[in-house]
This record gives structure tokens, C-alpha cells and sequence, in this order.
């Protein structure tokens, strides 16, 4: 008879959110109702799943914010570039307006790429607003791709504000939610310590209400276990922080 093991617990917070996912599919195919034990069970891995996922979604949108600010950062360190060779240009009228617009950047510096996501953002909302006053339009005007790539910069500035307008939306309503790796540990705790051999014993006390869901769960969790198995052979790198 198939039995159930245990899920072993360096198992990833993604991997878990799926596998809690297709057992809770495995119960739904039958009423369990009239299980005093399984029910509330049943109910605590529901809704520690929900929570998991709500704590990944939180961790894509962390994930989403380092990308617009490297999109951003790039945008900054292009423009700072693109008028540092305007500088040095042997054209007079050319070297003349680049020179107006560097003593606006040198204002901030190119070390503004590296200042944290608030104080970067409001740095780069002011000399987003520098750069259209009308002595810095008529510089931009003489030189060949800047307006272009201030234009790429205030796209990217927005993006990241976009995203963090949207991550700071959430925590405010998610303040005291658990982070995905404590998720994580009550899931598997609550399906080694109190699901795994109650359904074993269950299994082979009343086979034809409890086998067959028994079967599909040990096959779950053998595959969630195989998986974990082999990433750790490869040595396949863990990104998980939280």
C-alpha cells in the first residue's frame, strides 16, 4: 500500500504555494465533512495558502522594483554619459549647450543611481523639472539624442513609481502578514505533523472512503520531493530570501 512521506522542508516557498494548491484539489473531490479531524486540517493548509501566495505576490512586487530601478539607473548613467561626450566635442555651439546641461547634472551627480529608491526618486523628479526650464529646452535642442534620452528617463521614472505606488498601497493594508518562509514552515509542519500519518492510518483502516486520495497525495508529494532532490544534485542556486 502507498503511503505518505513526509515533505522535506528544504523544499522552496513557490514550491510549497504549488503543492499546497494541488492537495487542497485532491480533498475537493470528496465531502469531508463528516471528519471531525480532517476538516479543520483541511482548513488550516487552505488558508495558509492563501497567505503564501499573498506573501509571493508581495515578493514578485519587491522583485519588480529592483528591476525598474536598474531600467531607471541605466536611463541616468546614458543621459550623464551622452552630455559627458557632448563636453568634450570640438564643435563650439555643441560644447556650449552641453556645458549648460552638465552644470545642471553635476547638480546631482551620477552617484544618484545609488542612493536609496526615495531619496533617488526625488532627486530624479528635480532634475527631471531643471531639465525643462526654458535655458536647459534651448541647450537640449542642439544636441542630438538628449531630449530622447531625458524622454527614457522619465518613462523609467514613472514605471518604478507605478510599482512602488502599487507595493506601498498593499503593505499599508498587509502590515503584520507573515513573510512567505514562515508560510513555508507552518505548511509543511501542519502536513508532516498532523496530515501525513493520520491519512496513512486512515488509508488502512477505511480504505475505500480515505485510499484514493491517500494515493494522490503521496504521488504529490514524492514529486514535490524528487524535485527538491535534484535541484540540490545540481547545486542549483536558491534565490529565496524571505
Amino acid at each position: 500500500m502507498v503511503s505518505i512521506k513526509r515533505i522535506m522542508t528544504s523544499s522552496r516557498n513557490g514550491d510549497i504555494s504549488a503543492l499546497l494548491t494541488l492537495i487542497l484539489k485532491a480533498f475537493a473531490k470528496n465531502d469531508w465533512t463528516l471528519d471531525l479531524y480532517l476538516t479543520p486540517v483541511i482548513g488550516k493548509i487552505s488558508a495558509t495558502n492563501i497567505a503564501l501566495i499573498e506573501a509571493l505576490r508581495r515578493l514578485t512586487a519587491y522583485s519588480q522594483m529592483a528591476e525598474k530601478d536598474h531600467v531607471r539607473d541605466m536611463a541616468i548613467r546614458a543621459l550623464f554619459k551622452l552630455v559627458e561626450g557632448y563636453v568634450h566635442i570640438p564643435i563650439a555651439g555643441m560644447k556650449e549647450a552641453a556645458l549648460v546641461l552638465n552644470r545642471i547634472l553635476e547638480q546631482y551627480g551620477l552617484s544618484i543611481q545609488n542612493e536609496d529608491y526615495a531619496e533617488e526618486s526625488a532627486d530624479i523628479e528635480s532634475l527631471l523639472k531643471d531639465l525643462s526650464k526654458p535655458n536647459a529646452l534651448s541647450a537640449i535642442a542642439n544636441l542630438q539624442g538628449v531630449q530622447e534620452s531625458i524622454a527614457a528617463l522619465d518613462a523609467a521614472q514613472k514605471d518604478f513609481e507605478n510599482v512602488a505606488l502599487q507595493q506601498a498601497e498593499g503593505e499599508s493594508l498587509k502590515k503584520d502578514l507573515a513573510s512567505a518562509s514562515m508560510l513555508k514552515k507552518v505548511a509543511i509542519t501542519e502536513i508532516n505533523t498532523n496530515l501525513v500519518g493520520y491519512l496513512n492510518t486512515m488509508a488502512k483502516v477505511n480504505p475505500a472512503t480515505y485510499e484514493a486520495t491517500t494515493k494522490t497525495i503521496a504521488e504529490l508529494i514524492d514529486r514535490n520531493n524528487e524535485m527538491v532532490k535534484r535541484r540540490h544534485k545540481t547545486k542549483e542556486v536558491d534565490s529565496e530570501v524571505i
